[in-house]
Formats: C-alpha cells, sequence, structure tokens
C-alpha cells in the first residue's frame, strides 16, 4: 500500500513537471507570437507621454508667439494707414505688450493645466 502511494505520489509528480514543461513551451510560443510581449506596452505608454509633452509644449510656443505677431500686425495695420513714417518707439511698445500679454496668457494655462 504504501509502495503504491509512493508510487502515484511519483507519477502526480512527473504529470505536473510535464505540464509545466507544456506550458512553459506554449508560452514561449505565444510569446514569439506577440501575445506576452510588455516592451509594446511599455513603449506605446513612453511614446503617449512624449506626444503629451510635445503637444504641450507646441500649445505654449503658440500662447507665446501669437500675441506678439498680432501685436506686430496690429502695427503694420497703423503704419500704412496712420503712420506718415516709422515708429519704431511704438513698434518696440507693441512688441512689448504683445510678449506680456502672451506670458500672462501661458501662465493661465498652465494653472489650468494642475
Amino acid at each position: 500500500m504504501k509502495k503504491e502511494n509512493e508510487e502515484n505520489n511519483l507519477i502526480k509528480e512527473e504529470m505536473i513537471k510535464e505540464e509545466e514543461k507544456r506550458k512553459q513551451r506554449l508560452f514561449e510560443i505565444e510569446k514569439k507570437l506577440g501575445r506576452h510581449n510588455k516592451d509594446k506596452e511599455i513603449k506605446n505608454k513612453r511614446n503617449n507621454k512624449i506626444m503629451k509633452y510635445f503637444a504641450l509644449a507646441t500649445n505654449m510656443v503658440y500662447i507665446l508667439s501669437m500675441p506678439i505677431l498680432i501685436m506686430l500686425g496690429f502695427y503694420m495695420l497703423l503704419k500704412k494707414y496712420l503712420f506718415k513714417t516709422d515708429q519704431p518707439i511704438i513698434l518696440v511698445i507693441f512688441l512689448i505688450l504683445g510678449a506680456v500679454s502672451g506670458y500672462w496668457s501661458l501662465i493661465k494655462q498652465i494653472n489650468n493645466i494642475k
């Protein structure tokens, strides 16, 4: 009886080992097929973060540059229709106002991100 139990235990252990080997081979095959590839998920997460920060940086460039360009265009319109000569001091004032306005908009945008 004891010998039969030992033999049954040995058979069960062998079956368990074979089952584990089969599962390991199946896992390796699936891994080659790309089903258990965690690298792609990690790479996608990293790419999503990079794209998020790239979009944020691009948005910040637009927020900073657009008021300056608008003030420059406003100066060009005034120069064409109102001024008889160039007025560089007014151009500098408009550009400074555009920069301050851009930074103010950027600060408001950053505070809304949090």
